[in-house]
């Protein structure tokens, strides 16, 4: 048994901060192993307090939406490569 580990074969919290404080990828081999295979030890990290685990955005609904200037752009590009189609389409047809 290891220091991430506890006798039931968990993750400890000091496991679970190990692995939260290393850039993905680089987190102790034998907490990442276990944490890759215990549902319930995924559970408790992405229930870690804090907007980011890991580089990881653990806690749901944060995401801030896009600004609506980007929203109106992309409409008005979707108008005009509409307006372009029907151009084209006409034409074609015609």
């Amino acid at each position: 048994m290891s220091g991430h580990l506890d006798a039931r074969g968990c993750l400890t919290e000091g496991g679970l901060t190990a692995i939260a404080a290393s850039p993905p990828g680089q987190g102790p081999p034998d907490a990442a192993a276990h944490l890759a295979s215990c549902a319930r030890c995924q559970r408790r990290f992405l229930a870690l307090a804090g907007e980011k685990v890991g580089g990881i955005r653990a806690v749901p609904g944060t995401a801030t939406p896009p600004p609506l200037w980007r929203t109106a752009l992309i409409a008005v590009a979707v108008l005009i490569m509409l307006m372009i189609a029907v151009v084209a389409m006409r034409s074609l047809l015609g």
